[in-house]
């Protein structure tokens, strides 16, 4: 979160010093001329597609989005390598570490447990897991048909990144923000984590890439005492308890973090399988 605040600030400095007069007029100024300009910085790009030391790197999703539209180069493939090499290796980790919508997520969990707390009753519909993929796949058709990048429209990282660059630089919100806020509303009264489980089409995509992934969470089940700790902490529904995790298992570690005899732990193993609503491997 502080590096999509961040970006936005310092291309609003650049803006500055080109005299660009309507950036001029944002309340944040101050700010933005007060941070340092480091070299590696990229004149132009959001969270999601950044150059670091003249490597260019791309979101896989970003990608694919514009693939889907007709508008990608070679460049664009070359640029999401890297992304997509990581999730190979390291699974969905970019859900669980680096997704902008992780705090509107905390805040989501939060207010479910002081509802919760308070006697409120909660919604917690078990959306299939299949819609996720439905999602992506029509997403990616429907930007085929149209030509319109439709991904960078749905997706939160890229909505995100958006907003707060308009915030900042122009003082300007679109209805896109109104999308992340459905979000958050149905994540927190319809469906614990419920978008990023089984709606988000950036997940489902890491999802099926994460397939080859040989990183997995792996129960020693000699220290378990079945305490069900891990699985109730789980945002997504894997079942770390009993070694039932899938590619939708987004390798945040808060299982790891939570079992009270430190039963579970990173391992290399065979790569995750897909697993039915039931729990079967």
């Amino acid at each position: 979160m502080l590096w999509v605040f961040l970006l936005p600030l310092w291309h609003l400095k650049r803006l500055l010093s080109q005299g660009a007069g309507l950036a001029a007029q944002s309340r944040f100024v101050p700010v933005a001329e007060a941070l340092p300009w480091p070299r590696w910085v990229p004149g132009t790009g959001s969270p999601g597609s950044l150059s670091f030391f003249g490597l260019d790197f791309v979101d896989p999703m970003f990608t694919f989005s514009v693939w889907a539209s007709k508008a990608a180069q070679p460049g664009l493939f070359a640029a999401a390598f890297v992304g997509v090499a990581l999730v190979l290796v390291l699974g969905r980790f970019f859900c669980g570490w680096a997704c902008p919508y992780l705090p509107l997520l905390a805040v989501s969990q939060a207010t479910r447990r002081l509802l919760s707390k308070l006697g409120f009753p909660l919604f917690d519909v078990r959306l299939p897991r299949w819609l996720a993929y439905t999602v992506l796949g029509a997403v990616l058709l429907t930007s085929s048909v149209v030509g319109v990048q439709l991904g960078t429209l749905v997706y939160p990282p890229s909505v995100i990144g958006r907003e707060v660059f308009g915030a900042l630089c122009f003082g300007t919100f679109t209805t896109a923000s109104a999308g992340v806020g459905l979000a958050f509303l149905f994540d927190t009264f319809i469906s614990r984590a419920g978008f990023c489980r089984s709606v988000c089409p950036g997940g489902a995509m890491f999802s099926l890439l994460a397939t080859a992934s040989p990183l997995r969470v792996v129960n020693e089940r000699a220290k378990c005492t079945d305490c069900t700790a891990c699985d109730v902490i789980c945002n997504l529904g894997q079942q770390p308890m009993t070694n039932q995790l899938d590619a939708g298992c987004e390798r945040c570690g808060r299982c790891i973090a939570v079992c009270p005899t430190q039963a579970l732990a990173w391992r290399l193993a065979r790569p995750l399988v897909a697993r039915s609503e039931k729990g079967e491997t």
